[in-house]
């Protein structure tokens, strides 16, 4: 009895909306902050946490300034991608401004509010249920887009790979996103990867890319009809740590994450698991088709994963609609 009460209290801390009732003080201070600037949105990020779950926090602040006619100023520094004293912007590292505003030609003093949770910013209750996947592509490339570096880096990786319209890209998350998704075997996936080929004849390899070096080795030995091509990533998890949390350089994990995404937006065709990374793929490439193979779990059923389920749900039932009015 008393061990049920106590994962009930731990469970009920790590909902969202406990955390956000503990942080209006804090929300209700940097907004109060923020109305200061006068037109501008100055926020910098410090949290611990996977690399495009940060990115959902831009996007999350693009949606409020989009609204409020506010002018975003978004920096990321310290956290798991950054250096120990705070100095460099790694968001700045990675991704450029579409518009360059110069700093120089605001009159007034600017003050930046740091946050350290989506939370802190009261953002996720306001804007997760509105969000959809072009409209989202949109905003976000209205005002950043990937460094020329990460292009080139990315262009480069598919001329040597051969990767393009043809290629069939697949992404399994692995260690702990079973707290987050509904699991599928690897055998389930391959099986997934080989219906996709077969539904798309168009697409003549693969490239398989993956947290996990036990399971790439199981994907390449699997019997594909295809040949597979294997991401360059050298940063990979740590037994059940995953990849943010093994203690590698911050610059050069997120530089690895955020390349992975661009390959794999880069396919003719997306097969996935449950994965910020992958999904960040059809923000990048709204265009992609993609077929997530199983659902996030409901407690964890976030944008862009969330909507990705939906839409493929509804055209699931379509087709099945149209197939039963033929047959009858």
């Amino acid at each position: 009895m008393l061990r049920k009460v106590v994962d009930r209290a731990k469970q009920i801390r790590r909902s969202e909306g406990f955390k956000h009732s503990v942080a209006t003080p804090r929300r209700i201070s940097l907004h109060a902050t923020q109305r200061l600037n006068r037109g501008i949105f100055s926020i910098e990020i410090q949290e611990n946490s996977g690399f495009f779950s940060v990115m959902q926090m831009v996007l999350f602040i693009l949606m409020y300034c989009d609204e409020k006619c506010l002018t975003p100023s978004i920096s990321a520094r310290g956290g798991l991608y950054g250096d120990a004293d705070g100095k460099l912007d790694w968001f700045s590292a990675f991704f450029e401004p579409v518009h360059t505003t110069s700093r120089s030609a605001v009159t007034h003093k600017v003050r930046t509010s740091t946050v350290r949770d989506l939370v802190q910013l009261g953002f996720r209750q306001r804007y997760e249920a509105r969000l959809r996947l072009r409209s989202a592509s949109e905003l976000f490339f209205a005002h950043y887009r990937p460094a020329t570096h990460i292009y080139e880096e990315v262009d480069s990786i598919c001329q040597k790979l051969g990767l393009g319209t043809s290629t069939l890209g697949a992404h399994f998350r692995g260690t702990d996103k079973t707290l987050e998704a509904v699991p599928v075997s690897w055998g389930s996936f391959c099986r997934h990867v080989e219906s996709t080929l077969a539904e798309n004849p168009q697409l003549t390899n693969i490239f398989i890319s993956s947290d996990e070096q036990a399971f790439i080795d199981f994907f390449i030995a699997w019997p594909f009809s295809k040949p597979v091509k294997v991401a360059p990533a050298k940063l990979l998890a740590c037994g059940n740590t995953p990849i943010h949390f093994s203690g590698y350089p911050g610059l050069e994990i997120g530089r690895e994450a955020l390349v992975s995404s661009l390959l794999l937006a880069n396919c003719g065709f997306l097969v996935k698991t449950p994965s910020y990374l992958s999904a960040w793929s059809k923000i990048f490439n709204p265009a992609l088709p993609v077929r997530l193979v199983s659902p996030p779990r409901p407690d964890a059923f976030w944008f862009p994963d969330s909507r990705l389920w939906l839409e493929q749900a509804a055209l699931d039932k379509a087709a099945q609609t149209a197939e039963a009015a033929q047959a009858a």
